[in-house]
C-alpha cells in the first residue's frame, strides 16, 4: 500500500468515525467504543490528522451562510433538495432543531478536541523528528509502529532504538540497536538510507527488515530493491551489494559479508508478525529473545540446561507454550515461579 492509498484509507476511516460519534453525546458513547477510537487515533499520526481535517471541513461548511446564493447553472433542483435558510428566517418551531444542531456540533467538537489532545500526546515526538532529527525507541515488551514525516512506516520490535534525521536530498535513519521493518515511501530524488554499525542500506521505495544483533547486521528485502554497503568506504566507492525481494545478507561484526541467500521472507521476518523462529539455538539464546517481548522474565539456573538446543516457531508473547515445550524436552526440567519471574532449572537426582 503506497502513501496515497494509506491517506485515502485514513480519510475513509476518519469519516466513518466522524459519522459514528457526531450522532451521540459523549456520555452516550460506550467505554469499548471510546477505547477503539483512541486506539485508532494512536495507530498513526495520519489518523489524527485526517480526523481533525474532517472536523475542520465539517465546521467550515456549517458556518457558511450563503448556500442559497451559490449558482447551480440554472438546472432545476432535484426533488430531494431542501432549500437552506438562514437562522433568522427559521420559524419558531425550528428552534428545537436548531438547538439540536448546536448540540450535535458541540458533540463533534468534543471528539475533535480529544483528537487534538491525542495529537499533542502521541505526535510530539513525530513533529520533533522533522525538526531536529530525534530518537524513536521501544521499551521492553513494547512493539511500535510509527509514520515518519515522508510517509514511511517503521515497525519497531522491543528494545529497538532509531535516530532519524531527514535532509533536503537524503532521508537518514540510524538503527542503534534492535530490529525494525521499513516500508519506505517512494521518492526517487530523495533516497532513504538506514545505517547500523558500519553497514548501510540504501533504498528509494521498498520494504525491508534490518536487524542489529549478535550475528551482526542482517538485511532482508520484502519488496523492491536495496543496495547494501559493509562500510562507509564501500558506499563511497560504489562497492555495494544489491538485494531484491526474497533475498537476505548478513554483515558480521568482523566486517565479513556472508553470501546473499534466498529466503522465505515470511519466516525470515516472522518477528514482524509477533513470532519467533529458532533453528538449533541454545536455550539461553531462546530465553534472551523471549525476555525482550515479555514483562515476566525467564531465567536459567543450570549451565548445562542453558546449552540445550531448541528448534521451533513460537508466539513471542506466549511464554507458557515455550515452558511446556521445555518440560517435554526432559523429565529433569523444573519450573519455579517467583515474584521476580520464572526460573527454569533441573531437578536433583
Amino acid at each position: 500500500m503506497d502513501t496515497n492509498d494509506r491517506r485515502a484509507r485514513a480519510t475513509h476511516e476518519a469519516t466513518q468515525w466522524w459519522n459514528r460519534l457526531s450522532i451521540q453525546k459523549p456520555t452516550e458513547v460506550s467505554q469499548s467504543e471510546r477505547e477503539l477510537f483512541t486506539e485508532w487515533l494512536r495507530e498513526s499520526p495520519l489518523h489524527v490528522a485526517e480526523f481533525l481535517r474532517v472536523a475542520h471541513v465539517h465546521d467550515s461548511l456549517e458556518r457558511f451562510k450563503l448556500w442559497d446564493e451559490v449558482e447551480v447553472g440554472g438546472a432545476a433542483a432535484p426533488d430531494n433538495i431542501v432549500q437552506l435558510r438562514d437562522v433568522d428566517e427559521r420559524a419558531p418551531e425550528d428552534a428545537e432543531e436548531s438547538n439540536g444542531g448546536h448540540e450535535a456540533r458541540s458533540r463533534v467538537r468534543t471528539w475533535a478536541i480529544a483528537a487534538s489532545s491525542c495529537l499533542i500526546a502521541v505526535l510530539g515526538t513525530w513533529f520533533a523528528l522533522g525538526l531536529r532529527g530525534d530518537v524513536i525507541e521501544s521499551k521492553l515488551a513494547e512493539r511500535r509502529q510509527v509514520m515518519l514525516e515522508d510517509g514511511t512506516v517503521v515497525q519497531l520490535e522491543p528494545e529497538t532504538r532509531l535516530r532519524v534525521k531527514f535532509e533536503e536530498q537524503l532521508r537518514r535513519v540510524e538503527l542503534e540497536r534492535g530490529r525494525a521493518l521499513f516500508r519506505v515511501a517512494k521518492n526517487a530524488q530523495r533516497p532513504f538510507l538506514v545505517s547500523a554499525d558500519q553497514t548501510s542500506v540504501r533504498a528509494v521505495g521498498t520494504a525491508f527488515g534490518v536487524e542489529s544483533g549478535s550475528r551482526g547486521v542482517v538485511v532482508t528485502v520484502v519488496e523492491g530493491k536495496v543496495a547494501v554497503a559493509d562500510s562507509p568506504k564501500a558506499q563511497a566507492d560504489g562497492a555495494e551489494i544489491f538485494l531484491t525481494a526474497g533475498q537476505q545478507v548478513t554483515v558480521r561484526d568482523s566486517g565479513n559479508v556472508a553470501p546473499v541467500r534466498v529466503v522465505d521472507t515470511t519466516r525470515a521476518l516472522a518477528w514482524a508478525q509477533g513470532q519467533l523462529v529458532f533453528e538449533n539455538d541454545t536455550l539461553a539464546d531462546v530465553i534472551q529473545e523471549f525476555n525482550r517481548y515479555n514483562r515476566v522474565q525467564l531465567s536459567i539456573d543450570d549451565a548445562q540446561l542453558a546449552t540445550r538446543k531448541v528448534s521451533g516457531v513460537f508466539e513471542a508473547t506466549d511464554s507458557e507454550t515455550l515452558l511446556a515445550f521445555i518440560r517435554e524436552s526432559g523429565a529433569d526440567v523444573s519450573i519455579t515461579r517467583t515474584d521476580a519471574g520464572i526460573v527454569i532449572g533441573t531437578t536433583p537426582r
